[in-house]
Parts: C-alpha cells; structure tokens; sequence
C-alpha cells in the first residue's frame, strides 16, 4: 500500500479528536478528507504530515514505519504538505521561497534554481519570481506554497484547505493545478470545506465525524449517504459553483 494509517487515536486529555481513524492511498489517487468543523479530520491530517504524532496506531508510507518520523523525514521521504494558512518567507522573493524547498534534494544553489524556475513555470508563477513573498495575495501565497511543496519532489502531496479564501474563478484554477500535479504522477491527499472541490477533484471522499471515519467512497455517493447528511445536519457545508 502506497500510504496506509490503522487505528489512529490523537488524544488531548480524555478527549479524543481522532479516534481509531483507518485510512489507505493508493498510488496516483486523488483522495478529499472532509467532516463538519471539529470532526477530527485536520488533526488526522497533521498525523499523516508528520506535525502531529498520534497517541494511538501506525502510518506507514512507501512501506516504511513513519509514525513517529519528524516532518523533515517525511520531505525526505517524499511526502510535502501545505497549510490552511499559508507560511512562506516573507522577505525573500518568490523564486528564492521555492528554492528552499529544491534545496531538500539539490545541494548546488545552480541545481536548486534550475528546480525552482521549472516549477514556477509549471504553477503559474514565473512572473513573479522576483517579487517578495509579502506582497502576494491570498491566491498568490497559496500557489507559493503547493510551488514549495513540488520543488521537493514529493511522492505524496497533502493540501489543507488550499482553495479555501478563493474566488470562483481562483478556484477553478487552483482545480486546473491540482488536476495539472496528479498528470505528473503525484498522488494527493487533500482536506477541503468546498465540496464541489471534493466533487470535481477527488476519486475518493473520506468523511470524519467525531473523531472517526463514517463513510467512506465515490463523492457523490457519500454526499448521499445518510450517516453524513446526519452527521452536517446544523453544520454549514460550503458550496460553491467550479
């Protein structure tokens, strides 16, 4: 199994925000976390990325143990993440923002640049290589921050909520990336609140609801399913035409 997490427990006191949570990727999918706010389905994430470790359970990658690994190890692994709230360097340029992440696997600064421009090409972004990451908009940032993620060269791609704070038409085009990234091979985990994101993107939803997975499978079938219309009665599910 490309990416596999059994029994997943994170617990915070005596309360458990993810509670025995299974999950299985399989190499070249598109697979949408989704749930309610608080449903556990954020916390799950941060355990697959490395930035939370579980109390309970184990994740396996590439067939190798990375439960405990730091989130450095998992970029080595070939695992990148992004974050709901985008984290990029404010004062250095963009181009330089994407070489940070080249450097992972490319030591010469010649190599790490010839990385960046590639993947700035590929997102959109060469126009502003030399802008600073501070001037950026929210659309601006976000795609910094998938472009930092490539330029480690991941196997895996985890997206939290990157389309979250675009407009329509932002959203189209962060779809159009996110289709453009799977093309090269990448499989992709992404947690999203839109859920015609999860409609038009993912190959497969998984829906968390108090800490556990209730349903899981096409997308819309699992819209349909009445243990997750029940589960986002009195929660706003967002929507948005893509």
């Amino acid at each position: 199994m490309f990416l596999e997490a059994r029994g997943i427990i994170k617990a915070f006191g005596s309360f458990r925000a993810v509670d025995g949570a299974d999950l299985d990727v399989t190499e070249g999918e598109i697979v949408g976390l989704i749930g309610p706010n608080g449903a556990g389905k954020s916390t799950f994430f941060n355990c697959l990325a490395g930035d939370t470790q579980p109390t309970a359970g184990t994740i396996r990658f590439l067939d190798r143990d990375v439960t405990n690994a730091t989130p450095e190890d998992h970029a080595r692994f070939g695992l990148a993440r992004t974050f709901q709230v985008p984290v990029t360097f404010e004062d250095m340029s963009v181009a330089d923002n994407v070489m940070v992440g080249a450097f992972l696997r490319h030591r010469a600064r010649a190599a790490a640049r010839r990385v960046a421009e590639e993947v700035l090409d590929f997102t959109g972004l060469s126009a502003l290589a030399d802008t600073p990451a501070r001037s950026l908009g929210t659309p601006g940032r976000k795609r910094l921050e998938i472009a930092r993620a490539l330029a480690t060269e991941p196997r895996l791609l985890l997206l939290d909520e990157a389309l979250a704070g675009l407009t329509p038409a932002e959203i189209r085009l962060a779809i159009e990336l996110v289709r453009r990234i799977k093309a090269r091979g990448i499989t992709i985990v992404i947690v999203e609140h839109i859920m015609e994101v999860i409609l038009s993107l993912a190959e497969r939803a998984v829906v968390f609801h108090q800490g556990k997975v209730i349903a899981q499978g096409a997308p819309r079938a699992v819209v349909d399913d009445p243990a997750v219309v029940s589960a986002y009665l009195g929660h706003h599910m967002k929507r948005v035409r893509v």
